[in-house]
């Protein structure tokens, strides 16, 4: 893992590499507002005709509203991925192994393939954003357009035993093909959600920390995604979207080598995989890949 990290990371070194979010705030303006991060867990899917399936999945949300010298600028990035096959990897029994969930990726020099399909979400433009719950009825409001699409993924895994002494070394090589369906282009939709405060040992509440809610995504053309809201966070200071925080998600204010090294670890992973963490798809494409990589080291502070 180490050799590939260092591998990864310098590629990483030989590219040209730009931010590719906008910048909310200008330097030397006068400037407050508010930060927001929401992680949910999409765990039901009610189609357009009424009905409704459980479903698994993630949505990552980070959100500003921010008075910029008197201009109120406001800004979103928001993605899902979800899928109504509940068993994610393996999806069914392998030859190689049982029901547990890594069985077939322990077994090594066992070579095999799988299709998982899933489907993804990525809000294209923001039109209304609002954190005030007095206004909208909710702790979190936003409303725009939206691109969904469906996702078939076939995954070759072949190992290899390469004998590098002194002792030997397994490699894992996977191969991905994919391909996109379009269901919605630029459709409108709605996320709200609301969180609960959390309470500290003393009775009060952390300034800034909302602790697990709900939430609810409904496109139009695709249904209302649901869920839990599994954390929520409110900052009144820049909250940069590379920042992937600690081991709890907690935002750690800076942009470093540790949040590159993050992504690195889980380079190549997609919806499907065990380990897969969509907060480490900084760009949203629905993988983690060079793109996240290059984003990330675009924007580490000095």
């Amino acid at each position: 893992m180490k050799k590939a990290i260092t591998v990864i990371l310098l590629a990483i070194m030989t590219m040209s590499i730009v931010t590719f979010f906008p910048n909310v705030t200008s330097a030397g303006a006068e400037t407050h507002g508010t930060w927001i991060r929401m992680n949910g867990n999409i765990m039901n899917w009610t189609f357009t005709n009424g009905t409704s399936t459980r479903t698994f999945g993630w949505i990552v949300a980070n959100a500003a509203i921010v008075n910029d010298s008197g201009t109120i600028k406001e800004w979103a990035m928001v993605h899902a991925a979800w899928s109504d096959i509940m068993r994610a990897y393996p999806m069914d029994q392998h030859p190689l192994g049982g029901y547990g969930i890594n069985d077939s990726v322990i077994v090594k020099g066992g070579n095999f393939s799988y299709s998982f399909s899933f489907y993804t979400a990525k809000l294209t433009d923001l039109k209304d954003l609002d954190f005030n719950k007095t206004e909208t009825g909710h702790d979190f409001y936003l409303q725009g357009l939206w691109n969904v699409s469906e996702i078939t993924e076939t995954i070759n895994i072949t190992w290899t035993d390469s004998w590098s002494p002194p002792l030997s070394q397994w490699n894992r090589l996977i191969n991905i093909t994919t391909t996109e369906t379009p269901v919605v282009i630029n459709a409108n939709g709605t996320l709200v959600a609301d969180w609960k405060p959390v309470v500290t040992p003393w009775g009060g509440q952390w300034p800034g920390l909302r602790g697990v809610g709900t939430f609810a995504l409904s496109i139009d053309g695709v249904g209302t995604l649901s869920g839990y809201a599994a954390r929520g966070f409110t900052w009144l200071s820049p909250l940069n979207i590379c920042d992937l925080g600690d081991a709890t998600g907690t935002p750690r204010g800076k942009v470093d080598i540790y949040d590159l090294v993050k992504v690195a670890q889980h380079f190549g992973e997609v919806p499907g995989f065990q380990n897969y963490d969509p907060s480490l798809d900084v760009n949203g494409d629905g993988k983690i890949d060079i793109g996240d990589l290059t984003t990330i080291a675009a924007n580490i502070q000095g």
